[in-house]
């Protein structure tokens, strides 16, 4: 078979770079199309009419970041000269809750305000979610709640906050102004309702991870093409890799109905956006599954399966399947998932490298999520609220949010690195700390990620955690974010769910059965491609070469 070109490797992973869920985990959400947003050029304007107000920002200090400052129209200053109470509905943080978080009390504290949350858990959180919003009786705000702000917001719900961040959340202000981020979280009619976690840019959905011990017990190299891949693949399979004398128990490649194989299309040498599955071929954007690369692909896959390379079960288990199957013994070849330990446990992860990028091409995610907290019109001071949150947005305010109390839940060493505080009150394990103590985990939160993050984090303490940490990075070398941020209308979202549901479903479908041999790649194509067209792929493909031309032109 032939490919175009050596094919880059585009890890893709959903979710931000320290709440890691699994293959199945949390989705970047600034990647899903659902959340409207358009240009920076609108909140450009926004900078503008603001501009000369530097002494209407609120100014951080302190360990969690206190604001004070003046404003055209008032002054905030933290902390409060009185308490100031607020209500919010809130995501929890696996069965704990912001209302006995250290964290968020410190926080809360520093700036002389009270927040009474209603609390609720992640299975629980959209349906109560939306009924709340229904209802007309809602809070103040919404946090860590994956609240859709710009549909609310276009109901008048949610209250438009790019003129409060400007002016009363500087670090905020600063950091989105630097990685161009405010046509990430701006709305389809120029407002911004929400605000967001920002993170380093990362690896948008799940990594693909290979057995590096395998290659070294049969002297193999680190595949650098596709071709190469097969090799390393054939030799697990017939070489007795993990050298227990049965040459019959090694899964090459294992894929479930989530992690399957397209996410091998995370490897081509042109710019990759896999929500979408559009790229940008010979300077052009393409509908990738309807393309001649597409095609090549699918022979490979076909190859793959055909050779007993993949699992026989790749395109009908249950993603569920996967962590039992890893943990089972030493038999995973490579998987897909946002951490290796995630599938073969905490013990064999560092058998497991992230395979390097083969061009420039990774998929990254911006970095910078949406919805993570948001206003509504019963708040009446807001601008307390903003000033208060954007204590979130210094290195210290993201240590407080992502790492908890210094010396309650983390603590520096003597080699200057920080590390976890476990067995002292506030969990026995990191995972619990983490949960229990910490405004991150679950739902995306307000705050930027701290540096300290990824470079000073002990490995005596999480080496899993520092492993990670350092395929992430070599990964993010190789990165690009494939396409400017796509900006759907209300009415464009309504049409693309419906025709894109059918359309990803049946693409997954038709691999399955040219792979399984059910029908074959050359007496199929020509219908599978009129197949697409009669599901509306052209119209589809429409709304995305309008939106990406005025995303291109802003």
């Amino acid at each position: 078979m032939k490919f175009k070109k050596v094919i880059a490797l585009m890890l893709t992973t959903v979710l931000s770079l320290s709440a890691l869920t699994g293959c199945g985990g949390k989705d970047s959400q600034e990647s899903k199309g659902g959340n409207d947003t358009s240009s920076a050029e609108e909140s450009s304007s926004a900078q503008d009419e603001t501009d000369g107000s530097a002494e209407g920002s609120s100014q951080a200090e302190g360990e969690s970041g206190g604001a004070e400052g003046e404003s055209a129209s008032g002054t905030v200053t933290l902390p409060l000269a009185e308490t100031m109470t607020f209500t919010a509905f809130a995501g929890m943080n696996g069965d704990y809750t912001m209302t006995d978080n250290i964290a968020m009390q410190k926080s809360l504290a520093d700036a002389n305000i009270n927040i009474e949350f209603t609390n609720v858990l992640g299975a629980d959180l959209d349906e109560k979610r939306n009924l709340v919003l229904n209802s007309g009786d809602y809070p103040d705000i919404f946090y860590k709640s994956n609240v859709d702000a710009a549909k609310y917001g276009l109901q008048g719900v949610m209250i438009p906050l790019e003129d409060l961040i400007r002016q009363y959340a500087p670090n905020l202000t600063a950091l989105l102004d630097e990685r161009d981020g405010w046509q990430y979280i701006t709305a389809a009619d120029g407002h911004v309702y929400s605000i967001p976690e920002i993170d380093l840019k990362g690896v948008a959905n799940p990594a693909y991870w290979i057995n590096k011990r395998w290659m070294d017990n049969l002297g193999l190299e680190e595949p650098t093409s596709f071709e190469e891949l097969y090799d390393v693949l054939k030799a697990f399979k017939e070489q007795d890799a993990n050298g227990n004398g049965d040459p019959n128990d090694e899964i090459p490649l294992f894929c479930n109905t989530y992690c399957n194989p397209l996410m091998l299309m995370q490897y081509q040498d042109f710019p990759y956006s896999a929500w979408e599955k559009l790229g940008i071929i010979d300077g052009k954007l393409a509908y990738v599954p309807a393309t001649e690369e597409y095609r090549e692909f699918l022979a490979f896959v076909t190859r793959l399966y055909q050779d007993g390379l993949m699992d026989p079960n790749s395109f009908t288990q249950p993603l569920e399947q996967q962590a039992p199957t890893g943990q089972s013994g030493d038999v995973m070849g490579s998987f897909f998932d946002a951490g290796a330990f995630l599938t073969v446990g905490r013990d064999h992860d560092e058998d497991y490298i992230a395979l390097t990028p083969w061009d420039d091409c990774l998929q990254l995610s911006s970095g910078i999520i949406a919805n993570t907290l948001a206003i509504t019109d019963a708040c009446e001071h807001p601008e307390v609220v903003i000033a208060w949150a954007d204590t979130l947005y210094t290195e210290e305010g993201g240590r407080l949010a992502w790492m908890g109390v210094e010396g309650e839940t983390y603590q520096y060493n003597d080699q200057g690195e920080w590390e976890w505080i476990t067995g002292k009150g506030h969990g026995d394990d990191i995972s619990t700390v983490r949960a229990s103590s910490t405004m991150q985990g679950a739902q995306n939160h307000p705050s930027v990620q701290p540096e300290v993050w990824m470079t000073e984090m002990s490995s005596d303490i999480d080496p899993d955690e520092v492993y990670l940490n350092g395929q992430r990075m070599k990964l993010m070398e190789h990165g690009v974010v494939p396409l400017p941020n796509l900006v759907f209308t209300e009415e464009q979202n309504a049409e693309l769910s419906v025709i894109k549901t059918d359309i990803d479903n049946y693409i997954t479908e038709y691999m399955a059965k040219v792979a399984t041999g059910e029908t074959t790649l050359d007496d199929s194509w020509d219908e599978y491609i009129e197949t697409l067209k009669a599901m509306g792929m052209e119209r589809m493909f429409e709304i995305y070469q309008e939106v990406y031309d005025a995303a291109i032109a802003d």
